[in-house]
C-alpha cells in the first residue's frame, strides 16, 4: 500500500517544479520587456534634450534677427535689423559695415564707402566710393568705377572701368578699357584695347593693334600698328605708322600715310599724303594731294597742288592747275587752269584750257590749245 501512495506524490512534485519553471520563464520575460521601455525612456528623454536645445538655438536666432511689427522699424538688434524689405548690417558688430570684401583685407588699402571686393590674397584696392575691385593686384580708385577682372590694372577716373587683361589704366572719367596689355584710356569717355594703346581725347576710341594713339576729340584707330588719330573726328583703320591729323580726317590700311587737311583721306597705299582740305590718296606710294579737293589715284611719287586737280595713276605726275588733270603716264604736268595731259612722258598743258593727248615731251601752253 504505501508504494502506491508515492505516485500520487511524485507527480504533485513534477507539476509543481513545471509550474516553477514556467513562473520564472515569464518572470524573465517580463524583466526584458520592463528593459526595453527603460531603454525607449532613456532615448525619449534624451530626444526632450536635444528639443530644448533647438528651441534654444531658434530662440537666440529670433533674437539675433528681431523682426520688428513695423516695416519702417530700423531698431537694431544683434547684428542686423529689418529696414523695410532690407537687413541692414550692425556698423557696430562688423570690420567693414559699408562695404563687402570677399576673401582677404588688404591692410594697406584705404577703402572707400559702399564698396565691394573678391579678393583672395589681399591685394585688391577699391579705394574710390561706391567701387569694385576683382582679379589680382587691382586698383579702383575713382568714384563709381570697377576694374572686374585681369592683374595690376587701375580704374581711377570717376566711372571709369577697366575689364579684363594686364597694367590697363582708365584715368579719365567715364573711360573704360577691355582688356589687353597696358592700354591707357586717359579722355572722358574714351575706350581701348590691344597692347600699349592710348586714348586720350574726348569720347576716343582706341579698338585692338599696338602702340596706337587716339588723341583727338571723338577720333579713332581700329587695329593697325604704331599709328596716331590727332584730329577731332579723325579716324585710322588697320595699317603701320598711319596719321590722321586733320579734323574729320581718315586713313584707311596701308602704312607711313598722313591726311592732314580736314575731311581729307588716305585709303591704302604707302607713303601718301592729303593735306588740302577734302583731299584724297587712293593707293600708290609717295604721292601727294595738296590742292582743296584733290585727288591722286594709285601710281607713285605724283603730286596734286591745284584745288580740285586730279592724277590719276602713273609716275611722277604733277596737277598743279586749278581743276587740271593727269591722267596716267609718266613726268606729266597740268599748269594751266583746267587743263589736261592724257598719258605720255614727260608733258606739258600750260595754258588755261589746254590738253595733251599723251606722246613724248608734248606742249600746250596757248589757253584752250
Amino acid at each position: 500500500m504505501k508504494k502506491i501512495e508515492l505516485v500520487p506524490l511524485v507527480f504533485v512534485a513534477a507539476t509543481s517544479l513545471l509550474g516553477f519553471v514556467a513562473q520564472h520563464q515569464h518572470v524573465k520575460h517580463v524583466e526584458k520587456k520592463v528593459e526595453g521601455l527603460q531603454h525607449v525612456e532613456n532615448e525619449m528623454a534624451a530626444l526632450k534634450s536635444q528639443y530644448k536645445e533647438v528651441l534654444q538655438e531658434i530662440e537666440k536666432t529670433r533674437n539675433l534677427i528681431n523682426v520688428p511689427q513695423s516695416p519702417d522699424s530700423t531698431a537694431a538688434m544683434g547684428p542686423f535689423s529689418r529696414d523695410g524689405d532690407w537687413y541692414v548690417a550692425n556698423t557696430a558688430m562688423f570690420h567693414f559695415p559699408i562695404g563687402i570684401v570677399v576673401g582677404e583685407r588688404n591692410s594697406k588699402c584705404e577703402y572707400g564707402n559702399a564698396v565691394l571686393s573678391v579678393d583672395e590674397e589681399g591685394n585688391n584696392c577699391p579705394s574710390g566710393d561706391g567701387s569694385v575691385t576683382f582679379g589680382h593686384e587691382n586698383t579702383a580708385s575713382g568714384s563709381f568705377s570697377s576694374v572686374t577682372g585681369g592683374i595690376s590694372n587701375t580704374a581711377s577716373g570717376e566711372h571709369s572701368s577697366v575689364s579684363s587683361g594686364y597694367g590697363n589704366t582708365a584715368s579719365g572719367s567715364y573711360s573704360s578699357v577691355t582688356g589687353g596689355y597696358y592700354n591707357e584710356a586717359s579722355g572722358l569717355g574714351s575706350v581701348t584695347m590691344g597692347y600699349n594703346n592710348t586714348a586720350v581725347g574726348l569720347a576716343s576710341s582706341v579698338s585692338g593693334g599696338k602702340n596706337n594713339i587716339a588723341s583727338g576729340w571723338y577720333s579713332s584707330v581700329t587695329g593697325g600698328e604704331s599709328s596716331t588719330a590727332s584730329g577731332d573726328a579723325s579716324s585710322v583703320s588697320g595699317g603701320s605708322s598711319n596719321t590722321a591729323s586733320g579734323s574729320s580726317s581718315s586713313v584707311t590700311g596701308g602704312d607711313s600715310s598722313t591726311a592732314s587737311g580736314d575731311t581729307s583721306s588716305v585709303s591704302g597705299g604707302s607713303s601718301n599724303t592729303a593735306v588740302g582740305l577734302a583731299s584724297s590718296v587712293s593707293g600708290g606710294e609717295r604721292n601727294i594731294a595738296s590742292g582743296w579737293y584733290s585727288s591722286v589715284t594709285g601710281g607713285d611719287s605724283s603730286t596734286t597742288s591745284g584745288d580740285a586737280s586730279s592724277v590719276s595713276g602713273g609716275s611722277s605726275n604733277t596737277a598743279s592747275g586749278d581743276t587740271s588733270s593727269v591722267s596716267g603716264g609718266s613726268s606729266n604736268t597740268a599748269v594751266g587752269l583746267a587743263s589736261s595731259v592724257s598719258g605720255g612722258e614727260r608733258n606739258i598743258a600750260s595754258g588755261w584750257y589746254s590738253s595733251v593727248a599723251g606722246g613724248e615731251s608734248g606742249t600746250a601752253s596757248g589757253d584752250a590749245s
